[in-house]
């Protein structure tokens, strides 16, 4: 009984023990969700003052307390759908910059048509909600489709001229803010009346952003901070004024009280008050921020995946965002995605679990529900300062700073920043996206389509001849010339092609091979260029050989009008060069005679020495498709091949064979093995009726005892054929390289 006592105090003290480890583990994580919340807050506000402080304080009022809802349910999605549990989310400064610019052009339109704050109020809702939804979506299926890389491939000047335009236009918001008026040449130069109780909140929150000459402030406290600083100069630049708070506001200093009772849920939104025409106007803006965010997303995990040493999972953070922002659509939050700020802050406070964002998450709903009045004291110079501390940030970075670039991709980045100021946000990305591929297409017409030239002297085909044959092959190569292709075909790279061919065409050529391996792909006018090559290969009656065509890029060369003759087509360069081969050596009247054996021997051997190797052969008569050896079989002889062919190949999955190398008359085959006493590599298959000698192990070593002089004989002949073979390897490898 004492025994199961004992027992049973323990089963009560285990729970109370692990309920002390995790009360202690949540007090240890306050600190980090105390800071987390204070940042979290304070860009909340900020971003909801860039927002929506700009059109109005009705507006304002609706949207501040919308941002909590982002903050807060960023904060808890991501915490619990991230591939890394300590990951932080809420609004991001590029995707804010781009809703600023929205909300503001659809606040500004209805207001110059006169129509009602309700009107306004409800458009801009719809527009919030949608943003955020369509956002969502676009996440979720780039991330279930594993598509998240694709926005990579927006081309780099294009996001540098997006983003220093956003800086431009972040700007123009300033000047909104400052002065009331949008920014132009005529009010510039009307000029423009600021006091200094304006402009020293402003250079406290720019320097607090950008820093000052040589140094930078780059700690994530250093944004609450200024604003703190600026707000406090603020209220000490009015004191020593002697104005009021009411005074300030008549200025149009500081917004007007706020409270939650301005707040307008989607689902509160009368349809009737909505202008589907002027949202439809804004579509731009939409797909900037589904690129944006989604840059973002993957730019920012992967900023936390170097710094955290951790692995991320791309797709699985966009799904992780795509949620997050269905769920705050649907209360009206903004866009928000994945923080390296804030995450790293988090981390380096020492969070590596959940705790401290569930803790930060229920601080931020604190402060929306019972401080939202206090930020109607929230000055206006301190948002215009915010405005141009992050234009100037995106435009010292990619006007200033991206000077490093190539001239062409700087000077793109400029334009669009030029159309973006004159003709306005979507004009500019829309003419970016097409200069772009201009310059991209311009560019790729410089990279050689030809991955390698060859002619008939310096590359061969695998199948081997005789000493004779390769000598007379090597005089006559120079008859063949040919190019391997590589990359995408399009006009520009094409042409290239018939020019080369036409400069080749100076010498004595007669055969024109163009190897179509490497191509990944050609347009449909790339098929007139190759008949107009046909055209001048007809002209100067060479005969035009294409190999290795798959079948994507056989269909726009076949649709493709040869007037004349049509090109010979080969599945592979190897049988190309083949066929290329045995009508040289035809031309040339060297047939292989029934005697090419003996008269190749002779050339190394005197009467008695090829006496004595024949007579320890054993002549060997095989049908076409006989297996001469198997891989694996022991390497107990060699063979000679009098007539015939015999080729190494590779047995393939469902019965096919990939060839090798191939023997014709007056070759060996099976030496390799014999003489390094190793077992068989590859098996070997007689392509036709094949007349062979074979020579074993034994007779060699009996060759060797008993006629020693013509044993070595034969040992320099083998090492002969093998540096012959050595040496056709090297040529095609550098010529592939």
């Amino acid at each position: 009984m004492p025994h199961k006592r004992a027992a049973f105090g323990e089963s009560h003290l285990m729970p109370q023990s692990t309920l002390l480890a995790r009360a202690r583990h949540w007090l240890g994580s306050l600190p980090a969700a105390c800071v987390v919340a204070l940042v979290s807050v304070s860009y909340a506000v900020s971003y909801a003052v860039m927002i929506f402080g700009g059109s109005g304080d009705a507006l304002l009022q609706a949207g501040l307390p919308l941002m909590f809802v982002t903050s807060v349910l960023c904060l808890l999605v991501i915490c619990f759908t991230s591939s890394l549990p300590f990951m932080l989310g809420g609004a991001d400064s590029n995707s804010v910059g781009l809703l600023s610019l929205m909300v503001g052009g659809i606040s500004a339109t209805m207001q110059r048509a006169q129509l009602s704050a309700a009107e306004i109020l409800a458009t801009v809702t719809i527009a919030i909600t949608l943003s955020s939804l369509l956002v969502g979506l676009a996440l979720m299926a780039l991330g279930a489709l594993r598509r998240g890389n694709l926005v990579l491939f927006v081309p780099f000047p294009v996001v540098g001229g997006f983003l220093a335009g956003t800086g431009y236009l972040l700007w123009s918001g300033a000047f909104t803010v400052l002065t009331g008026h949008p920014l132009g040449l005529d009010v510039l130069r009307t000029g423009i009346d600021l006091h200094w109780q304006e402009l020293l909140p402003v250079a406290i929150v720019v320097i607090g952003m950008l820093g000052l000459p040589g140094r930078k402030f780059d700690h994530p406290l250093a944004l609450p901070v200024s604003l703190a600083l600026a707000s406090a100069a603020f209220y000490g630049a009015l004191a020593a004024s002697g104005l009021s708070l009411a005074q300030a506001r008549a200025l149009g200093w500081m917004f007007a009280p706020l409270s939650l009772g301005h707040v307008q849920l989607p689902v509160q939104v009368s349809w009737s008050l909505v202008h589907w025409d002027i949202l439809w106007r804004h579509y731009g803006e939409l797909l900037a921020l589904i690129a944006v965010t989604t840059l973002a997303i993957l730019l920012n995990a992967t900023g936390v995946s170097l710094a955290t040493r951790r692995e991320v999972d791309f797709n699985r953070e966009l799904r992780s965002a795509g949620l997050a922002n269905m769920l705050s659509g649907c209360f009206g939050g903004v866009v928000g995605c994945h923080s390296l700020s804030r995450t790293l802050l988090n981390y380096r406070f020492g969070s590596r679990d959940r705790v401290a964002t569930l803790l930060a998450a229920v601080l931020c709903l604190v402060c929306a529900l019972f401080f939202i009045p206090l930020l109607g004291y929230f000055p206006k110079p301190v948002l215009a300062g915010l405005l141009i501390g992050l234009g100037g940030g995106l435009l010292n970075e990619w006007l200033v700073r991206s000077r490093r670039l190539a001239r062409g991709d700087y000077f793109l980045i400029v334009l669009i920043v030029a159309v973006v100021a004159c003709y306005g946000f979507v004009t500019g990305v829309a003419l970016g996206v097409v200069v772009a591929c201009v310059l991209f297409v311009l560019d790729y017409g410089r990279v050689s389509c030809v991955k390698m030239e060859f002619t008939g002297a310096t590359l061969h085909s695998k199948l081997e001849r005789g000493a004779a044959a390769h000598a007379e092959l090597k005089q006559l190569g120079q008859r063949v010339f040919g190019m391997r292709l590589q990359g995408f075909l399009f006009f520009g790279s094409a042409n290239q092609i018939v020019h080369r061919v036409r400069e080749q065409l100076q010498s004595p050529r007669q055969f024109i091979i163009i190897d179509f391996r490497h191509v990944q792909g050609l347009d449909a006018s790339t098929s007139q260029s190759f008949v107009k090559l046909a055209q001048v290969c007809e002209q100067y009656k060479v005969t035009l050989i294409l190999t290795g065509i798959a079948d994507p890029i056989r269909r726009p060369i076949a649709r493709a009008a040869f007037s004349g003759t049509a090109p010979r087509e080969f599945a592979d360069l190897d049988l190309a060069l083949e066929w290329v081969e045995d009508r040289l050596l035809k031309q040339a009247m060297r047939n292989e005679s029934r005697d090419a054996l003996h008269s190749s021997l002779a050339e190394h051997f005197d009467a008695r020495e090829m006496a004595s190797l024949m007579a320890r052969m054993e002549k060997v008569e095989l049908a076409a498709g006989t297996l001469l050896f198997r891989k694996g079989d022991a390497g107990d002889s060699m063979y000679f091949i009098d007539e015939g062919m015999v080729s190494i190949s590779l047995p393939l999955e469902g019965g096919g064979r990939m060839r090798l190398r191939s023997f014709g008359s007056a070759t060996i085959v099976g030496e390799m093995a014999l003489y390094r006493g190793q077992r068989r590599t590859a098996d070997v298959v007689t392509d036709r009726p094949t007349l062979a000698w074979q020579l074993t192990l034994a007779s060699l070593r009996q060759l060797e005892q008993d006629d020693p002089a013509t044993a070595l004989r034969l040992h320099a002949y083998v090492v002969k054929v093998i540096a012959s073979r050595l040496e056709s390897t090297n040529e095609a490898y550098r010529l592939a390289y």
